[in-house]
């Protein structure tokens, strides 16, 4: 997947400061503790994203992310 994916799809980019210099990541934030996080630009030249805290699912298409994100959406409680 492409960083311009994550931009397309309504990630938000988070810059951090760590000890060998800036970096960032993205996040798809759905409210009420369910979040979505990419890997960090300096780990892979691919881009991944994983459900917050839990790193047994990792989407790693653009299609799955977005049909992922959709069902969640569509499914939300207002």
């Amino acid at each position: 997947m492409k960083e311009q994916d994550l931009i397309d799809l309504g990630f938000k980019k988070e810059i951090e400061l760590g000890s060998i210099g800036e970096y960032y990541y993205y996040v798809y934030d759905f409210g009420k503790g369910l979040c979505l996080i990419s890997n960090a630009n300096d780990e892979s030249e691919d881009w991944f994203v994983e459900i917050f805290e839990e790193d047994n699912i990792r989407f790693t298409t653009k299609e799955d992310l977005e049909i992922f994100i959709n069902v969640v959406n569509k499914n939300k409680k207002l």
